[in-house]
């Protein structure tokens, strides 16, 4: 997992989110702080406490900074996109903690992990009364609508197999099968696979949320 966050004057939700993800050794970090931020005693205060508390979880070189000059939004969103992408993990999780720091730099690193191929984005923002949080992965709200993933997905829900989802919709295996590792890319559905049994899917909360999105009647009340 590469967990991405702005760096403000409180560290006390990227942590709370950090140790919420079970952050460990294997897992980056990458703080995002504006340039000169050396100047404002409570950010350099807050970013080293959340370098004193991770740094033994993951290690002095797996946590990484980048200062930005924010005076271009466009350039603020393409250089997060290319450290993201220089300290994407082997599992291309990616975690983007928007609480707290600057707005603007929020903004950009969303737009970043919007732009992110073939990587699973997750993003999550607390609350400021740390009632709660939200939790949200990107792929749903990325994918586009398209009638013949419902149908899949809520036939992986009911238990079908690949083949009889192709009879049902009077395609080819072959086709549902294309279909499966478009699903796959956005995260909707995952790979189950074992010995002695074929390669299976299973939907994905993110494709439970696709299918609310777009209407998927499979779906309980």
């Amino acid at each position: 997992m590469l967990a991405v966050f702005p760096v403000g004057f409180d560290e006390k939700f990227i942590i709370r989110a950090l140790m919420r993800n079970q952050t460990k050794e294997g897992d980056r970090l990458l703080a995002v702080v504006p340039n000169g931020y050396q100047a404002e005693e409570r950010t350099v205060n807050a970013l080293r406490a959340i370098k004193d508390i991770t740094t033994p979880l993951v290690g002095k070189e797996s946590f990484k900074v980048i200062e930005l000059l924010t005076t271009s939004g466009e350039k603020m969103v393409l250089e997060i996109k290319n450290a993201i992408e220089d300290n994407l993990t082997e599992d291309r999780r990616v975690i983007a903690i928007l609480s707290g720091g600057m707005r603007p730099l929020s903004v950009a690193i969303l737009l970043a992990a919007i732009t992110l191929d073939n990587a699973r984005v997750k993003v999550e923002s607390d609350f400021e009364n740390l009632s709660g949080f939200i939790s949200l992965e990107l792929g749903p709200f990325l994918a586009p609508k398209n009638i013949r993933w419902v149908n899949i997905l809520c036939g992986l829900k009911a238990g079908k197999s690949v083949r009889r989802i192709a009879e049902e919709l009077g395609v080819s295996p072959a086709t549902v099968s294309r279909e499966l590792k478009s699903l796959l890319r956005y995260s909707l559905v995952e790979e189950i696979s074992g010995k002695n049994r074929p390669l299976s899917y299973t939907v994905t909360r993110a494709g439970i949320l696709y299918l609310k999105l777009h209407g998927g009647n499979c779906l309980e009340d």
